[in-house]
């Protein structure tokens, strides 16, 4: 008989726990229940002194025995997503990131300050780290380390919101690609353009909002939470690539995504000036 994959990963977890560098693991998303096999993957941070050396790690995994029906150490090394190894539970992919603690402190002060506005390679958005370390879920804090973390990650900066509305509603005022594609009736360039356009538009929504912007899964939804934002913002913003998907009415999606800016940076400076 299968054992539960929620069994086996409190298992994984203790396991990690007990290398001595470990100084606490969490987990963004939902616990429970765990996907299942092709549903979604499992995130696991694991913050560390110092990384544990690669035979370590490996001797932990292999402890689990066949309860993992694949292990690969090392599968990358460094950078945003930290030192990764891999495993499959019950078919679910499992990722396990070492970070060290003195570094991520760095990366989040870092964030916070405004240093860090934009969206990096592979779709990395700095703003999202600080998203998840505010929701993530603690399976391990040996000094509080998580704990103390989330505390200081609840209350979105007000200098960081200014900063970050100021830059994307900026890079909102370039504009020569779509007039472009709009000129020409060019959907798919036109498309192109308004998808870069779109991202600054989010993140300059969500600062505002005084919210830390995660990544582009579930954008409605948390739109849909926002209380300023412009009127009926959801249903235009579908309105706008529904209409941009035809030569015929690219015009009018160009003047509706026009309006949905110009009423944004209205509700920017309202904000600002009270």
């Amino acid at each position: 008989m299968t054992m539960k994959s929620e069994i086996i990963l409190k298992h994984l977890i203790n396991n990690i726990s007990n290398i001595e560098e470990i100084q606490s693991i969490g987990i963004s998303g939902i616990i429970e229940p765990i996907p299942k096999a092709g549903e979604g993957d499992i995130d696991i941070f694991i913050y560390c002194d110092e990384i544990p050396k690669l035979d370590v790690r490996k001797t932990i995994v292999n402890q689990m025995g066949d309860l993992l029906q694949e292990v690969r150490i090392n599968v990358f090394e460094g950078g945003h997503w930290g030192s990764g190894d891999f495993a499959l539970i019950n078919g679910v992919e499992t990722w396990l990131m070492y970070f060290t603690v003195g570094g991520t402190l760095n990366d989040i002060q870092s964030i916070l300050n405004g240093n860090c506005p934009d969206r990096l390679d592979n779709y990395y958005y700095p703003v999202g780290r600080c998203a998840m370390l505010k929701d993530i879920n603690v399976l391990y804090d040996k000094n509080d380390f998580l704990c103390s973390l989330k505390k200081r990650l609840a209350d979105y900066p007000d200098e960081l919101s200014n900063q970050l509305a100021k830059h994307h509603l900026a890079e909102l005022e370039d504009i020569e690609d779509l007039e472009r594609a709009v000129a020409r009736k060019d959907v798919l360039f036109y498309h192109f353009a308004l998808d870069l356009a779109m991202d600054h538009y989010f993140q300059a929504l969500f600062a505002i909002n005084k919210r830390y912007f995660p990544s582009r899964k579930r954008t409605l939804q948390f739109i849909g939470s926002f209380h300023t934002k412009p009127r009926d913002c959801e249903e235009h913003l579908l309105e706008v690539i529904r209409l941009g998907a035809s030569s015929e009415s690219i015009n009018a999606s160009y003047e509706l995504w026009s309006k949905l800016i110009t009423e944004l940076r209205y509700l920017y400076q309202r904000k600002i000036d009270i």
